[in-house]
């Protein structure tokens, strides 16, 4: 069973994996892109240009290497809608938290970090995240790290 860490400055632990929820469109006007665009410059460039070229798919997340030395090596965009205006569809997230953790679990590794975004209903990510870790033999998941939006 993973451990779930609440954290304020979601900055200021090292995470495996960073886990960006984004749109298919490429428009972003909230404070965590705006943070995540300035501590992850190329890979921000990259989501909007995949976004441009229509690389982007819900429920398909695309995973960056950052290439950080220490810490975090991974910033993953999570596309759970199409449309920056539209509302987060669960079977969309559902999909995607499943991609994503195959993927994680292919990588080996131990820890992400995950906004408490709106849409869900209060601990749906950690029970979603607990019910993917408990169905799998090669979880490596050891830690997640959910912040709020608001606190970045």
């Amino acid at each position: 069973m993973p451990q779930f860490i609440h954290v304020e400055d979601v900055f200021s632990v090292y995470p495996d994996v960073f886990v960006h929820p984004v749109n298919c469109v490429g428009v972003s006007k909230d404070i965590l892109s705006r943070q995540v665009k300035k501590a992850w410059p190329d890979y921000f460039r990259e989501y909007t240009r995949n976004c441009i070229r229509k690389k982007i798919q819900p429920a398909h997340p695309e995973w960056h290497e950052v290439g950080e030395l220490f810490g975090t090596r991974f910033v993953v965009a999570l596309p759970l809608k199409t449309h920056w205006q539209e509302k987060m569809r669960p079977d969309l997230a559902k999909e995607a938290f499943e991609r994503f953790f195959d993927e994680f679990c292919r990588k080996r590794l131990s820890s992400f970090a995950l906004p408490v975004f709106d849409g869900p209903p209060p601990g749906w990510i950690e029970r979603e995240v607990s019910r993917l870790a408990q169905g799998r033999l090669d979880s490596t998941l050891e830690c997640v790290y959910l912040f709020n939006t608001s606190g970045v």
